[in-house]
């Protein structure tokens, strides 16, 4: 069965050959070609100690300044073509398989990371029950999945979205916190005097995974990191 179904795989690739998701072109195998790759805009120093968001200043970006429930973050890449593209496959077209790609990096700045070396537990930012049902998958589950298997940190669910908040595309930062206010709760506790990294595809105000640290630290979290793929500039440098 095994032999049949690579042969029958063999001939699905010859007629539709693989393309790479960020410029199209043909690849033998994966899913980005190494020149997309090589040319991913990685997040580099000096970042908000925050969140992670690269800075002028390296102290705090424009986002954090007024409030943020973060102790410390990191972000591989910044939110910007053709980043964003591998994203947006990732999160809406069930490319599943950028989890490996992009788990796998991240893994890499935890264990790099001085303070999110240090955590207890991982979390991924959660989706509603509904909207997960849609989509088939929760992207940021999937990443946490990855980072629990090559860090060693245990990956724990104790978060729960309760409301099903609409779309923050078009919604500023203001917008943003009213929108995700009193959306989360957690499910159990287990959570007191832990440092826990929260883990989700893209920060862009960063209001989601603030309320989302906010409420573990209601329940007793020590600290709350924060670990994404991707990050948007900050618009003020």
């Amino acid at each position: 069965m095994n032999r049949f179904l690579a042969v029958l795989k063999s001939g699905s690739d010859f007629i539709l050959p693989q393309m790479c998701l960020l410029c199209d072109k043909e690849i033998e195998k994966g899913m980005i070609c190494d020149n997309c790759f090589d040319y991913l805009p990685l997040v580099k120093p000096p970042v908000c100690h925050r969140c992670g968001r690269p800075t002028s200043s390296g102290t705090v970006c424009n986002f954090c300044r007024n409030d943020s429930a973060l102790d410390h973050g990191r972000a591989w890449m910044l939110f910007v073509p053709p980043s964003d593209k591998m994203i947006y496959h990732f999160k809406y077209r069930s490319k599943t398989r950028l989890a490996r790609i992009l788990g796998r990096a991240m893994a890499a700045l935890i264990q790099t990371d001085h303070k999110h070396r240090q955590a207890d537990t991982i979390m991924p930012v959660p989706l509603h029950w509904w909207k997960q049902l849609r989509r088939g998958y929760n992207q940021a589950a999937l990443l946490a999945r990855i980072i629990s298997q090559e860090t060693g940190i245990v990956r724990q669910n104790k978060l729960k979205r309760v409301k099903n908040t609409r779309s923050q595309t078009r919604m500023n930062q203001h917008e943003r916190q009213k929108n995700v206010s009193k959306a989360f709760t957690v499910s159990a506790n287990g959570i007191k005097n832990k440092k826990v990294i929260l883990v989700d595809d893209v920060l862009t105000t960063g209001a989601t995974i603030n309320e989302c640290a906010r409420v573990l630290k209601e329940h007793g979290a020590d600290e709350v990191y924060s670990c994404v793929a991707a990050i948007t500039p900050d618009q003020h440098r």
